[in-house]
């Protein structure tokens, strides 16, 4: 048996072992966040590389996508938008944005039907936090559409997808841009048959064609598929094709 004395320095080296690795661990992250900054990753990146240094996979990239909204969330409040400095914006996702707004403005009722059909307290309780929880979730989502927009400058073109996907090409590669609407996309980002295609709900409106095959990764961890097309949505296509034309020039 041990004695109290015993008991509290087993404790209390528990604690400080405990202590030893949050602190070796968190600042493992901070200079992977700053490594990957210097290196010119934007916030966002930083973040999930800083993350999947202290995480098993899969866990540091649901805590990146999780961490992602609600840093959005700020910026957005802010009206700080997540671009790198210099690039020229380029807006989209304006033809889902009705759609989450809609879904924020409902859950007072949401919260009002459980409030009245749920007799159960801590079950409303717990619903209610999970109505919370989503707003935000949904506020963020939007938050991220805005702040991290697609962007053109330092020979590149940035593609986006809120803070879940971020691919870039180069601009030296591009042969032709024009706006053409292409739907019956499924996903977010997807590769077919050479075409990289990101869409807003499950269309694109512009066609950018490279001189060469380009390699690009979907998803980060996914393997690098060739592409000769990249198709995206853009709220002002004839904007997105003016500055896309001069910035191709302008290399």
């Amino acid at each position: 048996m041990f004695s109290l004395g015993e008991a509290v320095a087993v404790g209390l080296l528990l604690e400080l072992l405990l202590a030893g690795i949050v602190i070796t661990e968190f600042t493992l992250a901070t200079r992977a966040y700053k490594t990957s900054r210097s290196r010119g990753a934007d916030g966002q990146e930083a973040l999930n590389q800083a993350l999947s240094t202290v995480l098993p996979a899969p866990v540091a990239k649901a805590m990146g996508m999780e961490f992602g909204l609600f840093r959005a969330l700020w910026r957005w409040i802010r009206r700080k938008p997540d671009a790198p400095e210099g690039h020229q914006i380029l807006t989209y996702g304006s033809e889902i944005k009705p759609i989450m707004w809609a879904m924020v403005f409902l859950v007072p009722l949401e919260i009002l039907a459980v409030e009245f059909l749920v007799p159960w307290s801590v079950v409303r309780i717990i619903l209610l936090a999970l109505s919370i929880y989503g707003t935000l979730w949904v506020l963020g989502f939007i938050a991220a559409l805005s702040v991290r927009p697609h962007s053109v400058g330092d020979g590149k073109m940035v593609l986006r997808f809120a803070h879940f996907v971020q691919i870039a090409i180069p601009l030296d590669l591009v042969e032709s841009v024009r706006t053409t609407r292409h739907s019956g996309y499924r996903r977010a980002v997807q590769i077919n048959d050479g075409i990289l295609a990101m869409p807003i709900g499950d269309s694109t409106t512009l066609s950018v064609k490279l001189r060469e095959p380009y390699s690009v990764a979907p998803k980060p961890g996914k393997p690098f598929q060739e592409v000769r097309e990249v198709r995206f949505a853009a709220d002002n296509t004839r904007e997105a094709v003016r500055i896309l034309t001069a910035n191709i020039v302008a290399d």
